[in-house]
């Protein structure tokens, strides 16, 4: 691929930024000089295995490539047998934790959709056990561990003890000889003991002179009494250091074992972690994995070009290549038309490239096997070619090659000749790519192109837009409509002498004045008929909010309603059969007493009471099998307090308020509440009046086992404990085996009153608090007598 398009694109900065996060430089070099793909196949293979670091990187969490000094020539020494020192074999040890830390992360998640780059990573080779013993047994790059084996370890440990034993011969011979000495101190010479002596004493001392110093005064004997412990100690030092070539012999051949598996990780974990410097590329900057196509259709939305600083940067939607092969954009000059231009070359490059873009989701680019760009002054004084020549070549390079597969960019097409041969130049080489079915971007000043899109096909007009009260470029760009210059009205803007703005106004034809009027009025009129689209849009996308809030609303409220009549059906059914089975049992041990030969006054009482119970049992209201004897229920005697059975509940209940506009009720099934039409209620039975009996209604709460409640939720103390203890009386009159006081959570000041009295009461058996979901903290459950 051209790399002078590469570069006219800003393709090579790119691969700049992306090389930076790079972990190897192995890595940077190749991702600096890499070239985008030329066939769609191979484009969407490399942005797949970015979308797999991605995930892998920043979903999942894992550690990408870890940094090591890459081996060169070392490994190839190795190979042929040779030795490497300690430096080289600690380089080896790092590649060989990389390459381990680097397959463990690549491979360790299980998604279905993250497949090449765990197979990839699979291929690494480990050797944990070859890094663990390099890493132990070499410290530094110049110093080797004593225990790096048994007999480098015995032979240290005999040099210390020659070095102790010769150091404290010495000192003692020091201390009856320090009058001959320049200092009382023992140094070395090479690898020898030696003591400083006076010049002028060195005969008092036998031994062997190995220095003397600068000035003569002080000269540096190895004292007779130690020879044979340095000579011993010289001996130990040589075995010390054929020891240590011995190790790094045996490393260093192990090395060369596997040379050719450590290379192969080199080259693995250098494509791996291309993948991850794309991926944080996506990261850092944003940006989304495109669609790719070879069709050349183009669709970038809200794309924004990665070189220009992300607090300046205007997004920009750009789309062509089905119908309309190329786009002729026009418009002010700095109004970005040649921005446009280029970042659609460069997304185009950047996709094919592996890297995901800094747009929208949806955006689409395809994949072109060749790249045409003039872009620029390109004038080149080496080759004598001005400005409008070295366009020229590029134009002939571009009309020669350009073909079906190609992306052809040209900025200010014909421009820097004359006007009117370059507008006619420029025609005739848009009509020739124009038949070579290539696509692109086209700039130009030209009205007559304007005019020459307007009734060709395949290509269409565009303008960078501006602000037609101030002129200033908004940098927005409107495809299907031409754009003015605006040359004359910017540089009044600017200040330029008012008379000669009106002098470049008089000598302007009077049809170009006339075609940018028109012009103009026309971008107003499509600005305010875009606003105005906005705001309606923005109605309709608010009424349909509310209008889903309102059906969403109506759908929770229906599903309530159905389980609240579903609840109380299954409670009435519940409660009825719970009472036909007491029935039953009452029955039956009435039935045996009666059955008996002899009964006697205390069976007649126990007959009397288990009678008593029985009618207690009763439904005041009447049973479902007497439905249809009563009649449906009319405004008249709709009134609180009347009994009436809800058919689609299937419930006996009461009213508790009279109706509304609507014909509907307010009902109470047990503690439940609901509103129901008349023309659902058959009616039961009058309210009962001041006269009668009191009587303790059953109570239809989901706990089976409490048959009647109070409420004294909000009075006072000594109010609510005379209202419990009436209660509690009637209660037990009335053969209640257990009853529910309703009286909240608070403060617990009520229900702490109420237990109070309760542990007292003889006529209580037992009390607690309700269970979970039938009142909990805020209902006591009495057991009575």
């Amino acid at each position: 691929m051209d790399g002078k398009t590469l570069k006219t694109l800003e393709y090579d900065k790119i691969l700049d930024i992306v090389s930076g996060y790079a972990v190897l430089n192995e890595t940077k070099r190749r991702i600096s000089s890499f070239e985008p793909a030329a066939e769609l196949d191979k484009a969407r293979s490399l942005l797949d295995q970015t979308e797999e670091a991605y995930k892998l990187l920043f979903d999942y969490g894992v550690g990408g490539v870890e940094f090591f000094d890459e081996p060169g020539e070392e490994i190839e020494r190795a190979e042929k047998g040779s030795s490497l020192n300690l430096g080289e074999l600690l380089k080896v040890a790092g590649l060989l934790r990389s390459s381990r830390l680097a397959r463990n992360s690549f491979t360790s998640v299980n998604d279905e959709t993250i497949t090449v780059l765990p197979k990839i990573a699979e291929e690494i080779y480990c050797d944990q056990y070859l890094e663990k013993e390099i890493t132990t047994k070499i410290l530094s790059d110049e110093k080797i561990a004593d225990d790096a084996s048994e007999n480098l370890f015995r032979i240290r440990k005999r040099i210390k003890k020659l070095n102790d034993k010769i150091r404290e011969t010495l000192l003692s011979f020091i201390r009856g000889e320090s009058k001959y000495l320049q200092d009382n101190l023992v140094t070395m010479r090479g690898d020898r003991y030696v003591i400083p002596v006076k010049s002028e004493f060195r005969s008092k001392i036998k031994g062997f002179v190995h220095d003397q110093s600068s000035t003569g005064s002080t000269v540096f004997i190895e004292p007779i009494e130690v020879l044979e412990q340095n000579n011993e100690l010289k001996s130990a030092l040589i075995e010390e250091q054929n020891e240590i070539e011995e190790i790094i012999r045996e490393l260093s051949h192990k090395i060369g074992a596997i040379s050719q598996k450590i290379m192969n990780n080199v080259e693995i974990m250098t494509y791996l972690d291309s993948f991850a410097a794309r991926a944080a590329f996506a990261y850092k900057t944003k940006s989304l994995k495109p669609t790719l196509n070879a069709d050349g259709f183009i669709d970038i939305r809200a794309g924004r070009h990665p070189l220009i600083d992300k607090n300046k940067v205007v997004p920009l939607d750009l789309t062509f290549g089905e119908e309309n092969r190329f786009l002729l954009i026009t418009g002010p000059n700095t109004g970005g038309k040649t921005v446009t231009l280029k970042l659609c070359g460069l997304f185009c490059l950047m996709a094919s490239g592996g890297m995901f873009l800094p747009a929208k989701d949806g955006t689409t680019v395809s994949v072109f096997s060749k790249y045409f760009a003039d872009v620029g002054d390109e004038q080149s004084i080496e080759q004598n070619l001005s400005t409008f020549s070295s366009h020229l070549k590029n134009l002939v390079e571009i009309t020669d090659n350009a073909s079906e597969d190609s992306l052809v960019l040209i900025d200010e097409i014909g421009a820097g000749t004359d006007p009117d041969e370059g507008s006619a130049l420029a025609q005739a080489i848009i009509e020739t790519l124009l038949q070579t079915k290539a696509k692109g971007i086209i700039t130009t000043h030209y009205s007559s192109l304007k005019e020459y899109a307007y009734t060709t096909p395949y290509i269409v007009n565009a303008c960078m837009e501006f602000d037609a009260k101030t002129f200033a470029p908004v940098y927005k760009l409107n495809i299907g409509a031409p754009g003015s210059s605006n040359a004359i009205e910017i540089a009044a803007r600017l200040g330029l002498d008012g008379r000669i703005i009106n002098k470049a106004t008089e000598l302007m034809s009077g049809e170009k004045i006339e075609f940018d009027n028109v012009l103009k009025e026309a971008e107003k009129t499509r600005r305010k008929a875009e606003e105005e689209l906005a705001e309606l849009d923005s109605l309709k996308r608010s009424a349909e909010e509310e209008l889903k809030s309102v059906l969403s609303e109506k759908e929770k409220l229906q599903t309530e309603r159905a389980k609240l009549y579903e609840k109380a059906k299954a409670e009435t059914r519940r409660m009825i059969n719970e009472r036909v089975d007491e029935a039953d049992e009452l029955i039956s041990q009435i039935k045996a007493i009666l059955d008996k030969a002899e009964i006697d006054g205390g069976d007649m009482i126990r007959a009397r009471t288990l009678k008593n119970k029985l009618a207690d049992k009763r439904y005041e209201e009447e049973r479902p099998t007497d439905l249809f004897s009563k009649k449906i229920l009319t405004l008249n005697n709709a009134k609180a307090g009347v009994k009436v059975y809800h058919l689609k509940t299937g419930a006996y209940c009461e009213i508790v308020s009279a109706p509304n506009k609507k014909g509907e009720v307010a009902i109470s099934i047990g503690s439940m509440k609901t509103m129901a039409k008349i023309n659902e209620l058959y009616y039961v039975g009058e309210p009962e009046t001041e006269n009668q009996a009191p009587v303790i209604k059953v109570s239809k709460q989901v706990s089976s086992s409490v048959g009647a409640e109070i409420n004294v939720v909000g009075k006072r103390r000594e109010e609510a404990l005379e209202e419990v203890d009436k209660f509690i009386d009637n209660a037990v009159l009335n053969n209640v085996a257990k009853i529910r006081i309703i009286h909240g959570v608070g403060m617990k000041i009520l229900s702490s009153s109420i237990h109070g009295a309760l542990k007292k009461d003889l006529r209580v058996k037992s009390f607690k608090f309700a269970d979970y979901g039938d009142g909990d903290m805020g209902v006591t459950i009495v057991e009575l007598k």
